[in-house]
């Protein structure tokens, strides 16, 4: 197709041995949406990439195809964190059952999305990115470029996915969420509102709830809805400003992406707070995303 493209760009997070599960997606992308478009794609491990992987894989991309290994800085505990301690918590939190919450690379990377992909040098010259997952299957013909769509609509994050959070992930999250919130004096966005359930009892007595998880300090609560990342397009300019580094540094000073399973999402729960930036994406289309039966 001709026409007007954006600085977009594709990323997927993918290690060698998930080859066959990288490609797949990929051409199921081809097919339903860049045969047409030709976007580049950026794909990033923490290990360098075999010459296999990135052979097939620049066969199979038509945009064009760059492999980047991610800085050691970006990819281990921050230094203020207590390796010992944070490591026996991500072992208790498997031993519970919570799902990916024993792997120690997961919180890696739940902390890396959140915080520091969109400073990679690779990535700083495009404003718009498109998150990709290895296994996918894109079931719809995408015949329209959603990064032109967004841009147009000054919508600044779109998804096809929101669910119910396993509550016993993130039982701090809300109440910090909503601390930060207020200390930036921020209004409550209709999204925000609908996220919350109000707080049944007397006024003076709300506090109390407060000491309940997935509470705020007025006792409220989060209904444990969020938009599920791994099937985003984002503009990264959103992430790299300086309220949403603020807010990502507000919540890894609380130690929640290795003593809690703090994920990606949390900038989502961010963009909650924020009036008309949202966009549900491509709601004509359909994926197969194999991490939902995992």
């Amino acid at each position: 197709m001709t026409g007007k493209r954006e600085n977009g760009v594709l990323v997927m997070l993918a290690k060698n041995s998930e080859l066959k599960e990288a490609n797949h997606t990929v051409a199921s992308l081809e097919k339903h949406f860049n045969r047409w478009f030709h976007y580049p794609i950026v794909f990033l491990n923490n290990e360098p990439f075999d010459a296999h992987f990135i052979e097939v894989l620049n066969s199979t991309a038509s945009g064009g195809a760059t492999f980047e290994v991610i800085p050691q800085e970006d990819w281990t505990y921050p230094a203020w964190v207590n390796q010992t301690a944070a490591k026996s918590s991500i072992v208790e939190q498997g031993a519970r059952g919570t799902m990916h919450a024993g792997q120690e690379g997961y919180h890696h990377m739940c902390r890396f999305y959140s915080g520091s992909f969109y400073q990679l040098e690779a990535l700083r010259k495009y404003k718009w990115y498109w998150r990709l997952e290895p296994d996918v299957d894109f079931l719809c013909s995408i015949t329209y470029d959603p990064f032109v769509e967004m841009a147009r609509r000054k919508k600044v994050y779109g998804f096809t996915i929101s669910l119910w959070e396993e509550w016993d992930t993130v039982p701090s999250l809300f109440r910090h969420t909503a601390e930060f919130k207020e200390a930036f004096d921020l209004a409550s966005s209709a999204l925000w509102k609908a996220m919350m359930e109000p707080s049944w009892l007397p006024y003076p007595l709300r506090p109390l709830m407060s000491l309940l998880p997935h509470r705020d300090q007025s006792g409220d609560a989060w209904s444990g809805c969020h938009y599920w990342s791994n099937f985003e397009i984002a503009d990264l300019d959103f992430f790299r400003g300086k309220q949403y580094q603020a807010f990502f540094k507000a919540l890894d000073d609380t130690g929640g992406f290795y003593f809690e399973r703090t994920g990606n999402c949390l900038g989502h729960k961010r963009l909650g707070m924020r009036r008309h930036t949202q966009h549900p994406l491509m709601e004509e289309s359909g994926a197969d995303v194999s991490a939902m039966a995992k």
